[in-house]
């Protein structure tokens, strides 16, 4: 937007004591920096602290009663920058947002690694959504009316379990979750396990979620 502030300025200025006319001049200056550096922030707090932090005027002078032509001149160059002197919203940081589980595959160098934590979101996701269709679609009755009556003699005393993964993971798939938990490898990348059961990275940030090793732990545990 076209604006004059040369001439804004002068009239603020106008039957001022010298002392305010070079606040206005400081305050002028600071606020032409930022419209140079394309900033969207002309809020009194902003700019305030700014200002008191280069030795003029800040957020208490700006905000009172007879600081209306700090206010004014704030107005003005914020009216420039096609803004306003609303703080404006602050973009989400995804810093501390966990990284998705497409995102932790990726991190993974080694192809067979990959393979078998793909392998195992994919088995993931297939249960949620399996899960997600029960929940919609289950109706539950309970009859507690007796029905059979059931004798000691007709229970059979012996009872085979089999592994649920028998015949599911390979050799090379097995060896392969268990060099994924390796203590020593996960140190040699400088990953740490918590107590939960999640890695992380060198970093302290989450490489895969709660439970992670456990879940590994209790595949083994059944093959």
């Amino acid at each position: 937007m076209q604006v004059d502030i040369n001439v804004i300025l002068e009239d603020l200025k106008t039957g001022k004591t010298q002392r305010t006319r070079g606040s206005l001049d400081n305050l002028n200056a600071l606020l032409e920096s930022r419209f140079n550096a394309g900033e969207q922030d002309y809020s009194i707090a902003t700019i305030g602290r700014l200002s008191k932090a280069d030795g003029g005027i800040g957020t208490v002078s700006i905000r009172n009663k007879t600081g209306e032509h700090f206010r004014l001149l704030i107005d003005t160059w914020a009216t420039k920058a096609n803004t306003t002197m609303k703080k404006p919203p602050v973009p989400h940081s995804r810093k501390h947002d966990v990284p998705s589980d497409m995102e932790l595959l990726k991190r993974l160098d080694d192809p067979a690694m990959r393979a078998v934590f793909g392998q195992i979101i994919a088995e993931k996701n297939k249960l949620k959504a399996e899960n997600r269709i029960l929940k919609q679609n289950t109706e539950v009755v309970v009859d507690i009316r007796p029905n059979q009556i059931i004798h000691p003699v007709q229970v059979k005393k012996g009872v085979e379990v089999l592994p649920y993964f028998d015949g599911v993971l390979l050799e090379g798939d097995v060896e392969a979750l268990k060099d994924a938990i390796d203590e020593v490898k996960l140190d040699q990348r400088g990953w740490t396990v918590t107590k939960y059961g999640a890695v992380k990275d060198e970093n302290s940030r989450p490489l895969f979620k709660n439970g992670f090793v456990l879940a590994i732990q209790k595949i083994l545990a059944e093959v």
